[in-house]
């Protein structure tokens, strides 16, 4: 039998117990006890000890909402700008095994021990392939996933019919389009339905969840969101949804259907406490009351809203009405590195805004510490398993080095989940479990050689990435601003709307 002792100056179990001097048992996969370190270490002998006197536990984190990225769109050759016209980029392509392990390996050295992973397709036509080969990173490198295809079939350049904006593009541009929408069409929804339920089939277990990934209600059929309404209930599947993240999305919703884009959701008995909607930035007190009823979650991207200007989501509102909140990194972390640690501090302080009531409430390092364990692990499927550390869960936790965080010298009577929101970043992970197997041992991965990963994702970016880069985005620009010009009308509709907003930031009044 293989039994764990693992102790430490503080043992989080969760974002409401925090014991002293506290410890845990494991054996095998699974958390046997946990108690003072005295208590523990009089009642269970193990194989192996690990932390130390200086060391704070914590469980896993969870990254809930991700698209699985290794190298960052940055590193790759795009700079931040608005969604709608960010997203319109092309990248020479990357070995797909190679930059999931990169990942594993970045998130592994934050503490990330489960994460996200909503596919978007390099290569529409070889799906099978880029799928297996994403999905056996995971397993190599042994960290827990959500994986999700991805499905977008509808009004992919602007917000309305495609071919209507194509007639008044060049035809130089014209056709290029028309050739992404051929190319786009190799993965269908007959294809992303019968994918998901053979993935479901051949890879569901308490280490990988499958999910179903619309990209977004405007993004997607009506009919084909019904089907994946249908085949989730059928297979027992959750589903993640970006939903409302622009203002332009928010006035689609209103131009198409006349209510909020939550509100066609709802409307089409969509929505359902299996359900997740991504971003939330651009909702109304409406909108969130549907949440609650529904028992749909949210999950809030920080880094990314600001990096792609969407806004910041009214997370506080939604956690005071009772509606769950995670929060993921989406790839596009404030610090570009993955650092999901930096991450939970952007929340916690972008959600304490200024406010002329001087004891106004706001939310607090153990709301968001619950938003990045407990919640992620429930909007993911994984609830039963992890997001705790209470006896018979799975042993998926993180070590991290507290005197490097209190370094040179801190005041100890602070909570200890402020002192991780305060001043803990990746550089303080030490060890980290998943399953009760240590995957990063005192900064050393075990399971996986980061060097060899790293030399050849290196030697697979092609030596003329610049110049294909450069000759694949030269169209793109071009795109992006027929898109701009194309939205350009709308703009007056949205200065119209009264601003009522959640955070008040400051006035030109």
């Amino acid at each position: 039998m293989s039994t764990k002792l693992v102790y430490g100056k503080v043992l989080v179990v969760d974002e409401n117990t925090v014991i002293p001097s506290g410890a845990l048992y494991i054996e095998h996969e699974r958390i046997v006890d946990y108690g003072t370190y005295a208590e523990i270490a009089g009642k269970y002998k193990a194989d192996r000890t690990l932390g130390s006197a200086e060391t704070l536990i914590i469980p896993g984190l969870v990254n809930a909402h991700g698209h699985g990225k290794g190298l960052t769109d940055f590193q790759r050759g795009q700079v931040d700008d608005t969604l709608e016209t960010w997203k319109w980029r092309s990248f020479p392509p990357i070995d797909p095994f190679l930059d999931t392990c990169w990942t594993c390996l970045q998130l592994l050295g934050s503490g990330v021990t489960t994460t996200m992973h909503n596919h978007g397709l390099v290569d529409p036509g070889a799906f099978a392939e880029e799928f297996a080969a994403v999905l056996r990173a995971y397993k190599r490198c042994g960290i827990r996933v959500a994986f999700a295809p991805s499905l977008s079939t509808e009004n992919l350049f602007v917000y309305g019919e495609d071919q209507t904006f194509l007639e008044t593009l060049s035809p130089e541009l014209r056709a290029f389009c028309e050739g992404m929408l051929k190319r786009s069409a190799a993965f269908g929804e007959e294809e992303y339905l019968e994918t998901v339920r053979r993935l479901h089939g051949e890879h569901s277990s308490p280490e990988i969840q499958i999910m179903h990934g619309p990209m977004a209600p405007q993004w997607v059929r009506q009919e084909a969101l019904q089907q994946i309404r249908k085949q989730a209930d059928q297979l027992g599947l959750r589903i993640h949804i970006h939903v409302q993240q622009t203002q332009l999305q928010k006035l689609y919703g209103l131009k198409r259907y006349g209510k909020s884009l939550l509100a066609y959701l709802a409307e089409l008995g969509f929505l359902a406490p299996d359900v997740t909607c991504g971003h939330c930035v651009w909702i109304s007190e409406e909108d969130i009351e549907l949440l609650r009823l529904s028992g749909a979650s949210v999950t809030h991207h920080p880094g990314c809203n600001l990096r792609v200007r969407n806004g910041i989501s009214p997370v506080f509102e939604l956690d005071r009405r009772g509606v769950v909140v995670a929060i993921g990194m989406d790839e596009k972390e404030i610090s570009d590195d993955k650092d999901y640690l930096a991450e939970l501090r952007l929340a916690a302080k972008l959600h304490r805004l200024d406010s002329p009531r001087l004891d106004s409430p706001c939310l607090s390092s153990r709301d968001i510490f619950r938003m990045g364990t407990r919640n992620g692990a429930a909007v993911l499927g994984f609830g039963d398993w992890i997001g705790t550390l209470e006896r018979g869960k799975r042993a998926d936790l993180v070590l991290l080095d507290l005197e490097g965080i209190c370094d040179p010298y801190t005041y100890e009577g602070h909570d200890p989940l402020d002192l991780l929101l305060y001043r803990g970043n990746s550089r303080h992970v030490r060890t980290v479990l998943v399953n009760g197997e240590v995957l990063l041992d005192r900064g050393k991965f075990t399971h996986i050689d980061r060097d060899e990963i790293v030399r050849k994702l290196r030697e697979a970016i092609p030596a003329d990435y610049r110049q294909r880069f450069e000759a694949g985005n030269r169209l793109m620009r071009q795109l992006r601003r027929a898109i701009a010009d194309h939205f350009r009308p709308w703009h007056e509709e949205i200065e119209s709307w009264e601003k009522q907003p959640y955070y008040f930031m400051n006035s030109r009044v």
